[in-house]
C-alpha cells in the first residue's frame, strides 16, 4: 500500500506511520521520518505492506510532532484511515495533518493540543529560545527573567539604594534614583502596584523597586506565579489561563468528547457530557435490553433507550409490565409465562371431543382438542369401508361409522376399494369399470338353465365351497361342497323348504303333511324327522349357537285351521318348541340371530282381516314370537308376505304378493319400492343396493339403490319360488316344472 502523509499550516519536526490489521491479527508495524518541505507545510511517501496472517482490511494512522516523536499527548496531529487492499493490488491512501505554527519557529502554539509555543506570533519565543531580562518569558517554561535577579535591591555607585532591573539591552542593571523607582507593593508578594512611583534616594517603607504586579491587592498574583485555571492573569503576562488549553477538545468521563475548561480548584478539567447508559431497542417496543448496557456521550442514540426494562430485546410485545398474553412467552418479564390463563383446564371443543385450555395464535385462549377429531364415514353395508362422499368429523362417532372411507357404494358389502371384482354388473372394486376383464366367463356372465325334470322346486339353499340343495316335490337334488354335479338322493316328501348347516353339509327339509327330514353328506336318502305337528311346513332356517350348537326354525300353515299359522323350533337331536296359535299363516323364516329373527306371512286380501301382511320377531327372552304390526305400516300392501332375508342386524327385507316389499332399518319396518304388478315369491339381499326377488311370472328382479330391473336371461313364465346365494356373483334360482338357473355361469 502507498501512503501519502500531506501536513499543512506547520511543518512536523517527526512524523510517526503506523500500520495494523483491522481484525486484530498480528502486531503493528511503525515508522518514523522527518517532516520535509517548507514550514507553512509539505508531504512525504510510506510504503506499507501486509503482514503474513493479516486480513485484507488495514488500518493505517499518521502521527505529527513538534520536534521528535515521543509517547503520551505531545503529538500535535493525526489521521486514522481502514483501508481494503485487493489480493496482488497496491492500495493508494492519503493521510492528512492539520496544525498552525504562524510564526514558523517549528512549534504550535501551546493554545492547540500538544503544542508548546507560549507566543506563537514572535518566532524568537519558544521552548528552545535563550532567556533575556526583558519582563517576557522567552522560553515559554511559564517564568519570566529567571535567573536575572531582578527587583533584588543593590547600591548604586550614587550611593543611593537601587535595585535590579531589566535594561534595553536585555541585561539587568542596578537602577537607583529613577524617577518613580518607588512602587507601593500592598500584598507584600515582592512585587509593586503598575502605576507612577515615587522617587527616593532611599527605599520607603512598603514599596518596591519595581512595577510588576498587575493585581497588589492580591498576593497569588505576580510575575512569578504559577498559571492556575481560574480565568485570571495570574502571572500577569497580560493572559490569563495560557498554555492550559482552555477551550480545546478532549476526552472526559466515559470518552465523551468536550473542551478543556477551569476547574473550581484551579485545575483543568474536561467539560464533557456526564456518559449514560444506554440500551439496544432492537424490537422497538421502547424499553431496552437488560444486559446489554453502553455507555454514551449523548442522551440519546438511534436504536437505544434509557431503561432497561426488556428481557427479550427480540420480541416487541415482552417488556416489564407488558399485557400478559398467551403465547408461551413471559411477556411482563415476571419469570412466568402464560400466568391467569388457566392452561390445560379441561373444556369442550365441540365434534364430540375432549379438549383442554391452550394459547391460541391471537395471544387469548381457546379450547384445543386433545385428540384431533377424524372423518367418520358411514358403513351401512358392513364392509369396513365407509360412504366415500358422507364423511363426518369427529371424535364421538354414531354407531355404524367408520374411519375408512372408500366405499363406492355403501349399500353393497362386495362393492369398495380393493375388492374382488366379481361378475355382477357393478364396479365392485371402486375403479370405474364394471366386471373388469376377467370377472365374467367368456362372453361375459348369463343365467345359466340348469333345469332338472320337471318337479316343482321349491326352495334352494347354498353353502360353502359351492354346495347346493334344491328341495321340491319328492325330490332333493344336491350338489356337494367340492363338487361339480348333483346328486339325486332318495327323498320322500312334498318339500317345500330346505336349509343346509355350512358347517357340517347336513340338509334339513320341511314339508306338508307335517313332515320333515334331513340328509347327512354322502348318505343315498333322506331321514324323516319329527312330524311338524298339524302343520304344513312352508319354510325353515337355522341358526348356529356356540360351540357346534344349532337351533331349526320351522314355520308354516295350520293343517286344521287354514287361517292359523304355526312356528316351531328345536335342536336336532332334542325336543322342540311350538309358537301361538294366533298367528297368521306364515310362508318363510330366516334370521341372523336368536335376536335378529323374522317370520312372514299374513292373509290374503281380506276385509274380514284388514291389511293381509303380517311380520314376527322371535323374542329370546320369551322363547316365543311377537307381531311387528306392519299391518299398520303406512302403505303396506294387502296382501300375504312370502319371502324374507336378513341381512345384518341392522337391514331385513320381506316381499310378498301384489307387488309388496318391506325394508327393516334395525329398528322398524318400512314401506319399499317394488316391480309393478307382481307377486313376489322369495328375497335375497347382500345389502340397499344389492337386492333381487322372484316372482310368481317367472322373472328375477335387482334393485340396484335407485331403481328395480328385470334380469335378462330369466323368463319362465311360471312360478320361482325361490332364490339364494353367497354373493352377487352366486345365485340360484328354482321354480315351478323342474326350473333351476345359476348366474353367472
Amino acid at each position: 500500500m502507498k501512503l501519502t502523509v500531506s501536513y499543512s499550516g506547520f511543518k512536523p519536526g517527526c512524523i510517526r506511520v503506523s500500520v495494523k490489521d483491522a481484525e486484530g491479527a498480528g502486531e503493528e508495524r511503525t515508522t518514523e521520518l522527518a517532516g520535509k518541505g517548507a514550514v507553512t507545510g509539505g508531504s512525504v511517501t510510506v510504503a506499507a505492506f501486509r503482514e503474513a496472517g493479516w486480513s485484507n482490511r488495514l488500518t493505517v494512522t499518521a502521527e505529527a510532532f513538534e520536534k521528535v516523536c515521543t509517547a503520551g499527548d505531545s503529538r500535535v496531529a493525526t489521521d486514522t484511515r481502514t483501508v481494503t487492499v485487493g489480493k496482488g493490488q497496491v492500495a493508494n491512501e492519503t493521510l492528512k495533518l492539520e496544525a498552525i505554527d504562524q510564526d514558523g519557529d517549528g512549534y504550535v502554539s501551546w493554545d492547540n493540543a500538544g503544542g508548546h509555543d507560549c507566543d506563537d506570533t514572535t518566532a524568537s519565543v519558544n521552548p528552545d529560545a535563550k532567556e533575556l531580562c526583558n519582563n517576557r518569558d522567552d522560553n515559554c517554561d511559564r517564568k519570566q527573567d529567571e535567573g536575572f535577579d531582578v527587583g533584588a535591591m543593590c547600591a548604586s555607585p550614587e550611593g543611593c539604594q537601587g535595585a535590579w532591573a531589566c535594561d534595553d539591552q536585555g541585561a539587568i542593571s542596578c537602577m537607583a534614583n529613577r524617577l518613580g523607582q518607588w512602587h507601593p507593593d500592598v500584598d507584600k508578594d515582592g512585587q509593586g502596584a503598575r502605576g507612577p512611583g515615587i522617587t527616593s534616594c532611599e527605599q520607603p517603607e512598603g514599596y518596591v523597586a519595581n512595577d510588576l504586579d498587575c493585581d497588589d491587592n492580591n498576593p497569588q498574583r505576580h510575575t512569578n506565579a504559577a498559571e492556575v485555571c481560574n480565568a485570571v492573569d495570574d502571572n500577569c503576562d497580560g493572559r490569563s489561563d495560557e498554555g492550559l488549553g482552555v477551550g480545546l477538545a478532549c476526552s472526559g468521563q466515559g470518552g465523551c468528547a468536550g473542551l478543556a475548561a477551569c476547574a473550581s480548584d484551579g485545575s483543568v478539567r474536561c467539560d464533557s457530557p456526564t456518559p449514560t447508559v444506554l440500551y439496544p431497542d432492537n424490537d422497538q417496543d421502547t424499553r431496552g435490553a437488560a444486559d446489554a448496557g453502553v455507555m454514551s456521550c449523548e442522551p440519546t442514540r438511534p436504536g437505544y433507550v434509557d431503561n432497561a426494562n426488556d428481557c427479550d430485546d427480540t420480541r416487541a410485545n415482552v417488556y416489564v409490565n407488558a399485557p400478559e398474553l398467551c403465547d408461551g412467552l413471559d411477556n411482563d418479564c415476571d419469570g412466568t409465562q402464560d400466568e391467569g390463563f388457566n392452561l390445560g383446564a379441561s373444556c369442550d371443543p365441540g365434534l364430540g371431543c375432549t379438549g383442554e385450555r391452550r394459547c391460541a395464535t391471537d395471544g387469548g385462549t381457546q379450547c384445543a382438542y386433545v385428540t384431533q377429531p377424524s372423518n367418520y364415514y358411514p358403513d351401512e353395508d358392513l364392509d369396513q369401508y365407509g360412504k366415500e362422499d358422507a364423511g363426518v368429523l369427529t371424535c364421538a362417532p354414531s354407531p355404524g361409522y367408520i374411519v375408512q372411507a372408500g366405499d363406492c357404494d355403501d349399500g353393497n358389502p362386495f362393492t369398495h376399494a380393493n375388492a374382488s371384482e366379481l361378475c355382477d354388473q357393478e364396479d365392485n372394486n371402486c375403479n370405474g369399470t364394471v366386471d373388469d376383464p376377467g370377472a365374467c366367463p367368456a362372453g361375459g356372465g348369463s343365467w345359466v338353465d340348469q333345469s332338472a325334470g320337471t318337479t316343482n322346486w321349491r326352495s334352494v339353499s347354498v353353502g360353502n365351497n359351492g354346495g347346493v340343495w334344491i328341495a321340491g316335490n319328492n325330490a332333493l337334488r344336491v350338489r356337494e361342497p367340492g363338487q361339480t354335479t348333483f346328486l339325486m338322493p332318495t327323498c320322500t316328501g312334498d318339500w317345500y323348504g330346505v336349509w343346509a348347516d355350512p358347517r357340517t353339509g347336513t340338509a334339513y327339509l320341511g314339508g306338508t303333511n307335517t313332515a320333515t327330514g334331513g340328509r347327512g353328506l354322502g348318505n343315498a336318502s333322506c331321514t324323516p324327522g319329527n312330524a311338524a305337528q298339524d302343520t304344513d311346513v312352508r319354510g325353515l332356517t337355522g341358526l348356529a349357537l356356540p360351540g357346534d350348537g344349532l337351533e331349526l326354525h320351522v314355520v308354516g300353515q295350520s293343517r286344521s285351521q287354514s287361517d292359523e299359522g304355526h312356528a316351531y323350533w328345536w335342536s336336532p337331536g332334542g325336543s322342540g318348541s311350538g309358537g301361538p296359535t294366533a298367528i297368521a299363516p306364515l310362508w318363510d323364516v330366516h334370521g341372523s340371530s336368536r335376536d335378529v329373527l323374522f317370520a312372514v306371512g299374513g292373509y290374503d286380501t281380506n276385509a274380514s282381516t284388514g291389511v293381509g301382511a303380517r311380520i314376527y320377531r322371535f323374542k329370546p327372552s320369551q322363547n316365543d314370537w311377537a307381531s311387528e304390526l306392519v299391518q299398520n305400516v303406512s302403505g303396506v300392501v294387502d296382501d300375504k308376505l312370502r319371502g324374507v332375508w336378513v341381512v345384518n342386524s341392522k337391514l331385513a327385507y320381506a316381499v310378498g304378493e301384489s307387488s309388496s316389499v318391506l325394508m327393516w332399518n334395525g329398528t322398524a319396518w318400512s314401506k319399499h319400492s317394488a316391480p309393478a304388478n307382481e307377486d313376489l315369491l322369495s328375497v335375497v339381499a347382500f345389502g340397499k343396493n344389492a337386492l333381487y326377488v322372484t316372482t310368481a311370472s317367472g322373472k328375477v328382479y335387482r334393485y340396484n339403490g335407485s331403481s328395480w330391473a328385470a334380469l335378462s336371461g330369466v323368463n319362465t313364465g311360471r312360478d320361482l319360488y325361490d332364490i339364494a346365494g353367497t354373493r352377487p356373483d352366486d345365485l340360484w334360482v328354482v321354480g315351478e316344472n323342474g326350473k333351476i338357473f345359476h348366474w353367472p355361469r
